[in-house]
């Protein structure tokens, strides 16, 4: 930030990056500079428990953190599909030189919202997608629950940008990353972000 005169984090929902974002938000930073987005998120609006942005804005948009800017990313639209286009206006360019990316990953692999056999997961991990954002309607299982629309960050995203923190708890997720199976979407994620992945593991 004191090169550029500003920078950009985009964060994940979940519980495990909850206290991070409350220990960040008194953090002494020139929070006026700093643009926050999403990872992903629901599809649903920001009064309902399961909303990302909701989280984001309990946890880290408070004290110090609370003059940043920022990006929701449900627009309010009746569904994410047709939404992506009018999202990217907002989420383009600061998409483009993100600083800090905070992923998780689910005990089935997935990472951002980026689910196996989803719609749309083809155009989200597309390398030549020209949009920042992808709509996701993903299978349900026991890890989506109810709610499986969703908007996510695409691939040319994560591989734009700088840093990007992947937390993880649990000796079953680690099982999960460590066997590398490759029709796993966390490993397209680790395939965009090359040497800019950074891992974080808590038993």
């Amino acid at each position: 930030m004191s090169r550029r005169g500003r920078a950009s984090l985009f964060c994940s929902g979940g519980s495990t990056p909850g206290p991070i974002y409350r220990s960040l938000s008194g953090a002494e930073l020139d929070w006026a500079n700093v643009t926050i987005g999403l990872a992903d998120e629901r599809w649903v609006p920001e009064t309902h428990e399961a909303s990302n942005a909701a989280l984001i804005r309990r946890t880290l948009l408070r004290d110090k953190a609370g003059k940043a800017r920022f990006l929701p990313m449900m627009t309010g639209g009746e569904s994410a599909f047709g939404s992506e286009a009018a999202l990217h206006k907002d989420y383009g360019a600061p998409a483009r030189t993100i600083d800090v990316l905070v992923l998780g990953m689910g005990p089935d692999g997935h990472t951002l919202s980026w689910f196996a056999d989803a719609k749309g997961l083809g155009a989200a991990t597309d390398p030549g997608n020209m949009l920042s954002v992808a709509p996701i309607d993903a299978p349900r299982t026991e890890v989506t629950g109810e709610i499986t629309e969703r908007m996510t960050l695409t691939y040319p995203a994560v591989a734009h940008a700088r840093h990007i923190l992947l937390l993880m708890t649990g000796d079953g997720k680690r099982a999960v990353y460590e066997r590398g199976d490759p029709a796993l979407p966390v490993n397209l994620m680790r395939k965009a972000a090359g040497d800019a992945l950074t891992v974080f593991y808590r038993s």
